[in-house]
């Protein structure tokens, strides 16, 4: 999966208010980090014996937007004795006015290529609803609705809303990871730390307030009561992930945070 940037049956704690500018009060932080992903649980009935892997998340900052690059390799070892190499890579950039975005996603199997996703998305202002356009693996067009956050935007909205005390988001967020189009994004926050205890010693990570947000990431429109999948996010004030773990149904993977380092900030004018 892209690591949507990630995403009920939580309570929907916070209606579907649109704002009409995506200037954000968070200030993120332009970081590389390298996640030790590992088995959390694997329920009753599932053919996951083990799961072993990295993440990387690099995000990158210019004077006009966000440049965002994710890779998972994990290895699955399966009931059956069979294992699975999966190579997920992603890529974008996205406008800081919240107007433009573009997006490259390739999936690979056991070293073959088994999806590739390339396209764009753009709002002509920032109250009108917008378009999306893949142009891999086939040409497609369709429309997003008004209030429709990229994922970068997505985060400083949910560390603004933690930030002010509210419990919860719910917005459309778009990443190009499927064709389908945007998830409803219901996101719960708890378990708020003034200052968050890191085992990784870094400047990026001292002194800085922690948040755990749940996300469940519905299709769009068709009134599911259960999401396509879940994540938990250990959320930092500045934008860095201490912990990520991924819920597949049938099998949980928990990322820890290994190493990290800062990206340099963009001199703008």
């Amino acid at each position: 999966m892209v690591l949507r940037s990630v995403f009920t049956g939580f309570a929907a704690l916070a209606a579907l208010a649109f704002v009409t500018s995506p200037a954000l009060a968070a200030d993120l932080a332009p970081h590389r980090a390298i996640y030790d992903m590992r088995l959390a649980v694997a329920k009753r009935g599932s053919t996951i014996l083990d799961v072993r892997g990295a993440m990387v998340i690099e995000t990158g900052e210019s004077c006009d937007g966000w440049e965002v690059n994710q890779r998972m390799r994990l290895t699955y070892s399966r009931s059956d004795a069979e294992q699975v190499e999966a190579d997920t890579s992603y890529a974008s950039f996205e406008s800081k006015d919240g107007l433009n975005y573009r997006f490259t996603v390739r999936n690979i199997e056991d070293g073959s290529p088994d999806e590739q996703l390339r396209g764009t998305a753009t709002f002509e202002n920032s109250r009108g609803d917008g378009r999306a356009v893949f142009n891999e693996p086939e040409k497609k067009e369709f429309a997003l609705p008004k209030g429709t956050l990229f994922p970068t935007a997505h985060t400083a909205a949910l560390i603004d809303r933690a930030k002010a005390g509210d419990f919860g988001l719910l917005r459309p967020v778009f990443d190009g990871g499927r064709l389908e189009g945007a998830f409803d994004v219901n996101a719960v926050i708890t378990g708020s730390q003034p200052k968050a205890d890191t085992e990784v010693k870094h400047a990026l990570l001292q002194n800085q307030q922690l948040w755990v947000v749940h996300l469940a990431f519905f299709p769009s429109a068709k009134g599911e009561d259960q999401p396509e999948y879940e994540m938990t996010v250990e959320l930092l004030a500045n934008g860095v992930s201490r912990a990520i773990t991924l819920d597949y149904g049938d099998f949980i993977v928990q990322g820890k945070l290994a190493t990290i380092e800062d990206l340099p900030k963009p001199k703008c004018k």
